[in-house]
């Protein structure tokens, strides 16, 4: 059965793994056999990684990247966590989403599952 999956994207992309296991986590959960809904939210130290200045490369995650949204994924970024870090919307990769902070907190509410990276 198709569920609404969000995967919660916490941690600064350098120094750490969470955000390309959380990436391939999403691609996979998108993927997999009931095609789950998959939306990646970048919050909390996390909208650090939604910027376009981020080397995706040395991250390993364009493949991820590429593959969620061939399954219809979808990336978006706190804009709440954004301006607590003093990120500026145009800081943001072209496929990420600038979402306010009330939607990235129904989106999470009304999800069936969420995964926490």
């Amino acid at each position: 059965m198709k569920r609404d999956v969000v995967v919660l994207l916490t941690r600064a992309p350098y120094g750490r793994v969470h955000v390309p296991e959380g990436l391939r986590a999403a691609r996979g959960v998108a993927a997999g056999f009931d095609r789950h809904d998959v939306t990646v939210a970048f919050t909390e130290d996390g909208a650090y990684a939604a910027r376009a200045a981020v080397d995706r490369e040395a991250l390993n995650v364009p493949g991820h990247v590429a593959d969620l949204r061939e399954q219809g994924g979808e990336m978006v970024v706190d804009a709440a966590a954004m301006a607590k870090r003093d990120i500026a919307p145009e800081e943001i990769a072209d496929d990420v989403t600038v979402a306010a902070g009330d939607e990235v907190t129904e989106m999470i509410r009304d999800a069936d599952h969420t995964l926490d990276f």
